[in-house]
């Protein structure tokens, strides 16, 4: 199960969120439930992760916090503003030398544009650090206005479930192209899977031959 933090504190909350967590007792009843939360998950045995976004330097005394006071159950994920560019990257990898960490692994998944290099921290906990590579559908993305690093930086970073007004699931493939979100009757019949798994399937053998070189 994982949880998205945009705030380790009242304050914090009340800086990141919706007007009416200003209201530092509803934000701090937030805070507490996150914590409950996270809590039950450890009571029975369910990998919790948390995900937390760094925008700049700033953002660090969040990030200690949540190592500090946060139970090591807590699998801690720490991702980099596409918005921010280098100042994100450079104050997370900042942010890991403070805490001690060592690189120990990095994970690549065919067919998706996210990855992740996990570090060890002196206390034995692992934190890991979410990085967005270029990765685009051959097809789709193909010819598509905003197939640039400005307009599309995330890239096909899988594909995605939606429950619409309706009561009908819909998939999608792209955050920027809604009008590529499809019934999932029409995704599982439609040529889209075999787009994506070709993508996967040759993906996995171009990271297969580099690695093992």
């Amino acid at each position: 199960m994982n949880f998205s933090i945009f705030g380790t504190t009242a304050d914090e909350l009340a800086e990141t969120q919706h007007a009416r967590y200003r209201n530092p007792e509803r934000a701090q009843r937030k805070i507490d439930a996150l914590k409950r939360s996270i809590a039950v998950c450890e009571a029975h045995g369910v990998n919790a992760g948390a995900n937390i976004v760094v925008l700049d330097y700033s953002h660090a005394p969040r990030v200690h916090r949540l190592l500090d006071e946060y139970s090591p159950h807590l699998a801690v994920r720490l991702l980099n503003s596409l918005d921010h560019g280098p100042a994100s990257v450079e104050a997370i990898e900042r942010i890991l030398a403070e805490r001690g960490a060592v690189a120990e692994a990095h994970y690549i998944t065919a067919g998706v544009s996210a990855a992740r290099t996990a570090y060890r921290l002196p206390d034995g906990r692992r934190v890991y650090f979410k990085q967005i590579r270029r990765v685009r559908l051959p097809e789709t993305c193909t010819g598509c206005r905003f197939n640039n690093d400005t307009d599309c930086q995330e890239g096909f970073y899988g594909v995605r479930l939606y429950y619409d007004r309706a009561g009908r699931y819909q998939v999608g493939v792209c955050i920027q192209r809604m009008d590529l979100t499809m019934p999932l009757d029409d995704f599982l019949t439609g040529p889209m899977p075999a787009q994506v798994l070709a993508l996967r399937e040759v993906e996995y053998d171009r990271l297969t031959r580099r690695h093992a070189a």
